[in-house]
């Protein structure tokens, strides 16, 4: 069971390593050594093709390291959800930092409605089938050159489009909560497909569940959350969005009414 305080300083840490870790790592980049930033994306895989020589080539293996941590962040999301976004993802704890200096009130008088939500969530399904063909057919490095991780891999020199995207990226961030996680992100959308397929195949992963009998219906949780999803819609948030990050257990007013459970765990037994 998710505990208030406790669940978010582990997740506050854990993030706080992260970003060291990919700061640090950007630093060895900038310092001219033979390393590229896409060591440290799970996305890799994609960037520099299909194929085992190509990582090896370009990146060495600690980029095939990362190719095979990509691999398996998608088989963990089928069972535990996508925490990879709110527990490791550099970029996402940057956004959420940015976002943070707006206040809480901020977030909850600026958001957009469902409807328009789940009209604009197409948009990584769409990125990612774009970077996939292009991969397919050699030409992945029309794309690269608009990532934010190419472009931080060439500084201190500067490539206008890769910037362009990662500034652009940031300043939403500062009005609009995870922009890039909600909307951009093609490995966002490949752990929605992945748990899609868990979900064919009948395994059930963990969820975040609403205690019916302790809620109130007084709706913080769905003010709060970052992915901005209708957390008070269901008893579980089916919403394959859902980043684990606790903030609606962190908003409600009553401890211990949202936890992480299997669905399954909860259903009537004969």
């Amino acid at each position: 069971m998710m505990k208030k305080s406790k669940a978010q300083t582990r997740r506050m840490i854990v993030q706080i390593v992260s970003l060291a870790l990919a700061l640090g790592f950007l630093a060895l980049v900038i310092r001219g050594t033979n390393h590229s930033i896409h060591e440290a994306c799970p996305y890799a895989f994609v960037c520099f093709g299909l194929s085992g020589s190509t990582f090896l080539r370009l990146g060495g293996w600690a980029m095939a390291g990362m190719v095979v941590f990509g691999f398996a962040m998608l088989v963990y999301t089928i069972f535990q959800g996508r925490k990879f976004c709110a527990w490791l993802c550099p970029l996402g704890t940057v956004q959420e930092l940015l976002f943070s200096l707006r206040g809480k009130s901020y977030r909850m008088k600026h958001r957009s409605p469902f409807y328009v939500e789940r009209k604009l969530a197409f948009l990584k399904y769409l990125i990612l089938l774009i970077t996939l063909v292009l991969t397919l057919l050699g030409f992945n490095y029309l794309f690269i050159r608009l990532c934010p991780f190419y472009s931080l891999s060439l500084l201190p020199k500067l490539f206008a489009p890769g910037i362009l995207v990662l500034g652009i990226v940031l300043l939403i961030s500062c009005f609009s909560d995870r922009v890039w996680c909600r909307f951009l992100c093609p490995y966002a959308a490949l752990m929605n497909i992945f748990q899609w397929l868990g979900d064919t195949v009948g395994i059930q992963r963990k969820k975040i569940r609403r205690n019916l009998e302790r809620c109130t219906d007084c709706g913080l949780c769905s003010l709060n959350c970052p992915m901005n999803i209708n957390i008070a819609e269901n008893e579980f948030v089916q919403d394959r969005n859902c980043i684990h990050c606790g903030l609606c257990a962190e908003s409600c007013p009553k401890p211990g009414t949202y936890t992480e459970e299997r669905e399954c765990e909860n259903q009537p037994r004969s």
